[in-house]
C-alpha cells in the first residue's frame, strides 16, 4: 500500500464510534471530536462498541485509505481508559511496528 511506510503517528481513539461512518464522517469526526486534521501524516485507529471490528483511516496526499477488519471471532484487546479522545503513538519505530502487524490488537 502505498504511503504506509511514512506514517508518523499513529491516535487510536479511545472511545468506539458508529461504524457506519466511512471516509467522510471519520474525517469530519477527527477534525470535530478530536480536533485534529485528519491531512496529516497520521493514521487514526477505531473500534466499535463490541470491539470486534476496526478502522483505520489515512491520508496519504492523494486521498484517504479505509481500512477494516472484522474478526470471525473473538474481540480486540482495547481497554482504554483515558480522558483524552484518543491516544497518541508517535515514535516513528512504534508506529512501524504497529501498522506492519496489525494483528498486535488480537
Amino acid at each position: 500500500m502505498t504511503g504506509l511506510d511514512d506514517i508518523s503517528r499513529l491516535y487510536l481513539v479511545t472511545e468506539p464510534v458508529d461504524f457506519r461512518k466511512g471516509i467522510d464522517g471519520l474525517g469530519t469526526y477527527v477534525q470535530s471530536i478530536l480536533n485534529t486534521d485528519p491531512f496529516q501524516n497520521a493514521m487514526f485507529v477505531f473500534t466499535n462498541k463490541r470491539h470486534n471490528k476496526l478502522k483505520l483511516l489515512h491520508y496519504d496526499g492523494t486521498g484517504f485509505w479505509l481500512l477494516h477488519k472484522q474478526l470471525s471471532k473473538g474481540t480486540f484487546k482495547w481497554r482504554m481508559s483515558s480522558p483524552d479522545p484518543f491516544l497518541q503513538i508517535y515514535p516513528l519505530s512504534s508506529v512501524k511496528v504497529i501498522v506492519s502487524q496489525v494483528s498486535f490488537f488480537v
